[in-house]
């Protein structure tokens, strides 16, 4: 078969993609799934860059590759103790280490979780995780000395304009910054791609999610033609600038790649926007008498003021009108300093709140032997509070509007399995997109108002796109997973498909006589597993700095 060259934007959206190629913005993208198949793709549960991109690095499901989300916390200390940040140490072997044993040639350019760099058949560069100072970030390590204006990603730590509630740059200053290692990323993809020898190449373009998290609010109003008046001029042409020029950078990639090579269009999740209403999950908890508050006597405790005042409709409506945001933003980070889950009375306490991602709840079942102070002890009660809090949860209502909160509650096993699936919460729940879940018990009510830092937020529907030589002419597919995706890329590769695979291959993509000509292959070997649950391999210092990042792009609490 034909050389594969797949493109990821991160956080691509068809809600955005698609209205931009009516407008006859994005010629490139068009044209490709004008001649190939394509089609919405469902991300992982939850849809976030740590897991979706580990389940495409590796094809496999998160309870065999074992990320979550960027932290790394212990279950016996309540997920209070961090044991580090995720990097690519942890994975299984990868798709591109899979195509290197075969004797084929990889390049592989900015694919996040994949530092410190393991070695191809072939040249590597890693992504989101690398530390800014790292040593090696390339396979082979000389390939960095020719990457000079490299930037793996934007920067947004540092002092200036206000930007909503945290002090990041403008909004000018950030679109500017995202094009710019846009652009980076183009010049070096294009010179490999041109240069050197290759059968699979990899690129992912992070600046699609940078732009999706903090301009949703003007990309939709942009994509709404009878409103242009709602964006700010500049940011608005900046914004098309920005599209337009990545769409011919996707042009001159597929034609560097040649005329014979299949070309893929995909994203790890979708965007929508932020959760305008908080719904706090321990207090809910609470409620079901399955968490229980410590008693806080001490008036010079932070987590005492904070609970009172928290639990106070009319007291934390002044709170928050006295203090500034940056205020209410320390406060926070002093009350993190107690220590997260403080204040919650453990030896009497049933269940609780593990924060997923936003909209992506887990709830953990306090087991004797799995967690420092366990007090249910059989698995027949551990089962009876499963189901108690499945129904639960499927029957909560917002008071206000009588909407449903949660749109789908699953036992872990329903989503997970591997040797790491009981590493994660025993129920996950995936609420309505518009609450977002709060671990603190300083809720006034189950359901408050929520103010986002950013206004975009993942979604579970990602893009999907494929034309080449073996592809049909197919458009907006269903059924399409992010886990089908490894599968359907060795295939294309002419490789074996390894058993412990979770996905598919997207056989209605394949035309027909190729299908028939190529059956597919599958192969038994079992691979190496990797410690997932081991500590980070990062230093203290680049700890600090991976915090202060994904803090400054909102990832964290």
């Amino acid at each position: 078969m034909s050389k594969l060259l797949v493109i990821g934007l991160d956080g691509g959206s068809f809600d955005i993609l698609l209205p931009l190629v009516d407008q006859n913005q994005l010629p490139h993208i068009a044209s490709l799934l004008r001649e190939g198949s394509w089609g919405r793709l469902e991300s992982t549960i939850p849809p976030f860059t740590a897991a979706a991109w580990s389940t495409i690095a590796t094809g496999r499901n998160p309870g065999q590759h074992g990320i979550l989300s960027f932290e790394k916390r212990d279950p016996y200390e309540y997920h209070s103790q961090l044991k580090g940040y995720v990097d690519g140490r942890q994975l299984t072997e990868t798709l591109w280490e899979i195509i290197s044993r075969a004797g084929k040639r990889v390049i592989v350019v900015n694919v996040p979780v994949t530092y410190p760099p393991r070695p191809v058949n072939g040249l590597m560069v890693t992504g989101m995780m690398t530390p800014s100072n790292a040593a090696h970030f390339t396979y082979p390590p000389e390939l960095a000395a020719e990457l000079t204006d490299y930037r793996i990603d934007v920067d947004f730590i540092r002092a200036g304009d206000e930007f909503r509630k945290y002090r990041l740059p403008s909004k000018r200053e950030m679109l500017a910054e995202i094009q710019a290692v846009t652009t980076t990323r183009s010049q070096t993809c294009l010179r490999l791609i041109s240069e050197q020898s290759w059968d699979f190449f990899m690129t992912v373009y992070t600046g699609t999610d940078r732009l999706c998290h903090f301009f949703w609010d003007d990309l939709t109003h942009l994509l709404l033609t009878n409103t242009p008046e709602q964006v700010d001029p500049q940011i608005r042409a900046g914004l098309l600038a920005y599209f337009k020029q990545l769409d011919a950078d996707i042009g001159a990639l597929t034609a560097a790649a040649g005329p014979d090579a299949t070309v893929m269009l995909m994203s790890d999740h979708g965007f929508g926007p932020s959760p305008t209403k908080r719904f706090y999950v321990n207090l809910w908890l609470e409620q079901l008498g399955l968490l229980q508050p410590k008693q806080l006597q001490s008036k010079a405790s932070l987590a005492y003021w904070r609970r009172r005042v928290g639990r106070n409709i009319w007291l934390k409506r002044l709170y928050r009108r006295l203090l500034s945001a940056e205020a209410q933003e320390q406060l926070s980070k002093s009350m993190q300093k107690e220590g997260v889950n403080s204040d919650i009375e453990w030896n009497d306490t049933r269940a609780y709140y593990v924060p997923i991602y936003f909209h992506v709840c887990g709830i953990e079942i306090n087991t004797s032997g799995k967690h420092r102070a366990g007090i249910v002890a059989t698995e027949a009660e551990y089962e009876m509070l499963r189901d108690h809090l499945l129904a639960a949860a499927i029957a909560l209502h917002d008071p206000q509007t009588s909407r449903p909160i949660v749109q789908q509650a699953y036992r872990r096993e329903s989503l997970y399995t591997g040797p790491y699936a009981e590493q994660f919460p025993d129920i996950i729940l995936v609420l309505d997109p518009d609450y977002i879940g709060m671990r603190s018990l300083a809720g006034s009510q189950l359901v408050e108002s929520h103010e986002p830092f950013r206004p975009g937020e993942h979604r579970a529907d990602g893009i999907f796109g494929v034309k080449g030589p073996d592809i049909g002419v197919q458009g907006d597919l269903p059924d399409l997973r992010l886990t089908d995706l490894p599968a359907t890329i060795l295939y294309l590769m002419d490789l074996p498909v390894p058993v412990s695979f979770d996905g598919r291959i997207l056989s209605e993509i394949i035309k027909p006589a190729t299908w028939q000509t190529n059956p597919p292959q599958s192969q038994s070997a079992v691979e190496s597993q990797s410690g997932a649950a081991g500590d980070s391999g990062y230093s203290a210092e680049e700890e600090v700095e991976l915090e202060q990042r994904l803090r400054s792009l909102g990832y964290l609490e």
